[in-house]
């Protein structure tokens, strides 16, 4: 879904104008969103350690904590999260986006897996009729060792793992999905650099290449 479909960058200001008021500027919602980031994965670390399942608003909440002790600002942590949610909600698709989704429901099985709290998923999924997983429902992520996302995708659709396409933008869509035999395609849209043993079985920059790895692979049965 995010980074995938849709574009929470594009959603920065309206997230950090609260937040800062006066003092909002380009600049600062932009350092302070990396911020909030890099605070996110510190606890998503430890928290994953413990082998306990924790929702994306706790891990946000926690890191919304930490950002506002730091910068000595005085804001809600739980209005933040509620605020960050419903802006994830209305991110913009990307370029490609309608388009892809419109020729591709029509012609492939199509869901949506995402390592997300339900509440912060925009609902234009029902639209195209696409089934939707979320970590959520199922108490699980999908680089967790138990592949129980995965796993239930593949029940759910009664399917092979290698007649399934997963495309994602983090190391999670990779990993867990190959773990389960699944085909991956990593979609780079920042021209970044893959830094991971297991690697993906397609690298792609745009939506608009699926069709095409559809069709190449198509040889070892019907892709989903």
């Amino acid at each position: 879904m995010f980074q995938t479909l849709v574009n929470v960058n594009s959603r920065i200001e309206q997230i950090w104008k609260p937040i800062l008021q006066s003092n909002y500027t380009t600049q600062i919602a932009e350092e302070y969103a990396q911020l909030l980031m890099k605070n996110f994965l510190t606890h998503w670390i430890e928290i994953r350690k413990t082998g306990q399942f924790y929702l994306i608003s706790e891990v946000f909440e926690r890191s919304f904590k930490d950002l506002f002790n730091e910068k000595a600002i005085s804001y809600n942590t739980g209005e933040a999260v509620r605020n960050l949610f419903q802006e994830h909600t209305l991110s913009h698709f990307y370029d490609e986006t309608v388009a892809f989704l419109e020729s591709i429901s029509k012609k492939y099985k199509v869901c949506i897996v995402s390592d997300a709290d339900d509440a912060m998923v925009p609902n234009f999924y029902e639209r195209y009729g696409l089934h939707l997983f979320t970590s959520e429902q199922y108490q699980s992520y999908k680089n967790d060792d138990s592949n129980i996302m995965f796993k239930e995708l593949l029940k759910f659709y009664d399917i092979e793992p290698k007649k399934v396409l997963h495309v994602g933008d983090s190391t999670s869509d990779i990993i867990g999905a190959n773990r389960e035999g699944i085909v991956t395609c990593w979609i780079n849209r920042n021209k970044s650099t893959w830094e991971h043993e297991v690697r993906p079985d397609y690298i792609i920059e745009s939506l608009n290449e699926i069709e095409e790895i559809l069709l190449a692979v198509r040889g070892s049965g019907p892709i989903r």
